[in-house]
């Protein structure tokens, strides 16, 4: 299997299919590692408080505070929007052959069809 992140004719068609993520473009590690740490240390003191201390601080916030409870509700609005985005659909129903091109031929793009087809015995 090639390797997907290689510069060829036929990953960049794939990508184009929306097969291969898009290729990222190369970052500083050192800087993205300096910036990550940076937000971390700006949260970690309220990730472990409990509501009453939380309560407690509340009155010992200052704009520096505010920005790391920004960064945090940010972050974890960002995780549970790709929690959400993953969740997109995941049933199963039971279509007959009137039904077919609507739900099948007619799908959004985006969605995945898996088809089971079957003969009934009755």
């Amino acid at each position: 299997m090639q390797d997907p992140n290689e510069d060829t004719e036929w990953n960049e068609i794939l990508r184009d299919f929306g097969i291969l993520p898009p290729k990222e473009e190369p970052k500083d590690e050192i800087e993205e590692m300096v910036l990550r740490l940076q937000k971390e240390a700006m949260v970690k003191p309220y990730e472990k408080m409990t509501l009453a201390q939380l309560k407690e601080a509340e009155d010992e916030f200052d704009d520096e505070d505010m920005q790391a409870i920004e960064t945090y509700r940010e972050k974890r609005l960002q995780e549970w929007k790709a929690l959400k985005k993953k969740q997109k659909f995941g049933e199963l129903r039971e279509i007959s052959g009137n039904q077919y091109v609507n739900e099948v031929t007619n799908a959004d793009k985006d969605v995945w069809v898996i088809i089971h087809l079957y003969r009934s015995r009755t």
